[in-house]
């Protein structure tokens, strides 16, 4: 009814079955106490920020049956409270290992892997995983300077980011022979960027992170490159530049700024973006 995506519903069904494994339960079986004990249950295994999702998910559901259904003339779940604390961001590259894991998938870029090349753009422009897979031929614009995301995670995600030299040639590259509305990188699920990230950091021998990671590094470094924050964050599809510094950023990174961008930085301060 939210218009959300396919792979958006299946992971919120997801997420209540794993909170309520039985499907013969009905929703007055789910009084306060049960919810309460099947919350710690889940949550001693399962890591903190897992079942807090599962957690807002579930207390997302019964607001609907309540407000929007009158199934319930209560929320069993509202009371609950999420229990250990949220981890604000993922692992990041130092900046010497992202110079690595760019210089290894630059090189396959050139080989035509189109893996690499969707790995580069969560570094390079600091797309959402979701945001790679998404993209169409139509969205590389202007002669491969300019990249649409047209609909987003957020409001704040619709944007127009400036493709840097180093990977326009290799977008423009996967657009040969392709209709306007064909897949840019072709079909995938969004689980695919992170596994070449993944299969990149292995080959240049650096520790394995996230694509998600990827985009908190381009944030990072964009901060320490002179970037105000308040446009990393508009770069990155933020509301507010605090969500950057709080869950992107790497710790100090606002205290390290100095003139120059993303690129130019992980070159050693040498090249143009």
């Amino acid at each position: 009814m939210k218009q959300n995506k396919p792979q958006s519903v299946k992971t919120t069904l997801f997420r209540l079955r794993t909170f309520f494994p039985d499907q013969e339960m009905t929703l007055l079986d789910v009084t306060p106490k049960y919810a309460a004990a099947t919350y710690m249950n889940v949550a001693k295994a399962q890591a903190t920020d897992t079942h807090r999702n599962q957690l807002a998910e579930v207390k997302t559901f019964f607001r609907w049956c309540v407000k929007a259904k009158k199934w319930l003339k209560e929320n069993p779940i509202e009371e609950i409270e999420g229990v250990g604390k949220r981890r604000h961001g993922k692992p990041q590259l130092r900046i010497d290992e992202a110079r690595r894991w760019l210089d290894a998938a630059n090189e396959l870029a050139e080989q035509g892997d189109e893996g690499a090349i969707g790995a580069m753009a969560t570094l390079l422009l600091g797309l959402r995983a979701g945001e790679v897979v998404s993209r169409v031929v139509r969205d590389l614009d202007d002669g491969g300077r300019l990249l649409w995301i047209p609909c987003s995670k957020t409001e704040a995600g619709r944007r127009t980011l400036e493709v840097p030299d180093l990977l326009r040639p290799h977008l423009l590259a996967l657009t040969e022979a392709k209709l306007p509305t064909a897949p840019l990188f072709g079909l995938h699920w969004r689980d695919w960027p992170r596994k070449q990230v993944a299969r990149i950091c292995q080959l240049a021998k650096v520790p394995k992170v996230c694509a998600h990671a990827m985009r908190g590094l381009h944030g990072t470094l964009a901060i320490r490159a002179g970037t105000t924050p308040h446009v990393v964050a508009a770069s990155l599809g933020h509301e507010t530049a605090a969500t950057t510094l709080q869950s992107y950023a790497s710790p100090g990174s606002a205290h390290h700024a100095g003139m120059g961008r993303v690129l130019t930085l992980l070159k050693g301060g040498q090249g143009k973006n």
